[in-house]
């Protein structure tokens, strides 16, 4: 069976990015019927992805073998095409003039069968459109960011998401508005929302619950096209979902606030301005922790400045239909500014602030929540 490199490769590799292969588990298994190829890969416990691949010609294939290993393989293959064969209990894989040989995985003296994460019970499904489904994943989780390598709260590594939009926090916070057709509330896992980088075009989501044999309940969701199909166990428990109302709640007030300075700043000359900071930062004597790079900022009328612990200064223009309290200082973060900054899309942000608490940077129906620090 030989398969175009192009297209395959680029649905493996946002699998590997979603699935963080080092640290769990996973089986891929490769099924051709007819002219359809399905890719599916599942580590059982969280998430079931499969994907739907045309071939030229009618095959009939199924194998079964170590996800990582398949993946990583077919990412770094550089031909036009690849060739699959089976020899035994052996896919063997041709990529030009190089060969390769990867075990295929048996349950006894059967061929592994990979258990399909379906919904038994829904009691929400409706359609959601591939832009939200894009910002949650390019917006919220910057957020996530922040706490990539450090030990905080299992919420904190969660997204929030119902009928009004998705919320991330961490040290500071995400709130993603949007509308939904029907209510619904469920958290996220990192892997799950990564693999949302599969979709390009609208989804049918399915959510409900489903009794196990020792009388626990799981919940689950669905995201399909005609091509793919993303399924997932989801974390939701009552005591988390009830950890997140306040954060969420609170998060809202801060953004609903009079502030006594709102600031209209150009993206581009922002973002310029805190690269080149935080580059001192990268190269300083004391090799700064770059998660947390804090900066002197002063706002006055027609400016704002920025400096850092170094002694180095930036300064971007304020532009109009800004109203600023001059004089006003505070301690913010450069790299949480930066994780804000680089999702951005827009070519404007406004920044309130004024409280000594907060920092809200909003742009349309997204707003970040950082808050006022210390050196």
């Amino acid at each position: 069976m030989q398969i175009k490199t192009k297209d395959f490769k680029e649905v493996v590799d946002k699998i590997l990015f979603a699935a963080d292969l080092d640290k769990t588990a996973a089986n891929l298994e490769i099924l051709a019927k007819g002219n359809s190829l399905y890719l599916t890969v599942t580590n059982r416990a969280e998430y079931y992805v499969s994907v739907k691949f045309n071939l030229e010609q009618e095959t009939e294939f199924r194998a079964v073998v170590d996800a990582a290993l398949f993946l990583n393989l077919i990412s770094g293959i550089t031909t036009d095409a690849f060739d699959l064969t089976i020899d035994k209990n052996v896919v063997k894989v041709k990529a030009g003039k190089s060969n390769y040989k990867l075990a295929m995985i048996y349950d006894n003296d059967k061929l592994m069968t990979l258990p399909v994460i379906a919904i038994g019970n829904k009691t929400v499904e409706m359609p959601i459109s591939n832009d939200i489904l894009k910002s949650i994943l390019n917006v919220n989780s910057k957020e996530l960011l922040k706490v990539k390598n450090i030990d905080v709260s299992e919420l904190q590594r969660l997204y929030y998401i119902d009928e009004t939009g998705c919320f991330t926090f961490t040290t500071g916070a995400c709130l993603n508005s949007f509308t939904l057709e029907k209510p619904v509330k469920m958290l996220l896992t990192d892997r799950i929302v990564k693999l949302f980088k599969l979709f390009d075009e609208d989804v049918l989501f399915s959510f409900g619950y489903d009794a196990l044999p020792n009388s626990m309940i799981q919940t689950k969701a669905t995201f399909e096209t005609a091509n793919i199909y993303v399924a997932a166990i989801l974390p939701v428990r009552d005591d988390l979902l009830a950890q997140v109302v306040g954060p969420c709640s609170a998060t809202k007030n801060y953004i609903n606030t009079t502030y006594t300075n709102h600031l209209v700043l150009s993206v581009s000359a922002l973002n310029a301005a805190v690269s080149r900071l935080m580059l001192f930062a990268k190269n300083s004597v004391e090799k700064a922790n770059m998660l947390r790079v804090p900066a002197t900022v002063v706002l006055s009328a027609n400016e704002l400045s920025m400096t850092d612990t170094l002694g180095n200064t930036e300064v971007v223009a304020v532009e109009n239909e800004s109203y600023v309290e001059d004089g006003y200082t505070m301690i913010i973060n450069l790299a949480d500014l930066k994780l804000v900054l680089d999702s951005c899309k827009e070519d404007h942000i406004t920044v309130n602030c004024g409280n000594h608490r907060s920092v809200i940077i909003s742009r349309g129906t997204i707003s970040n929540l950082i808050p006022e620090g210390s050196k």
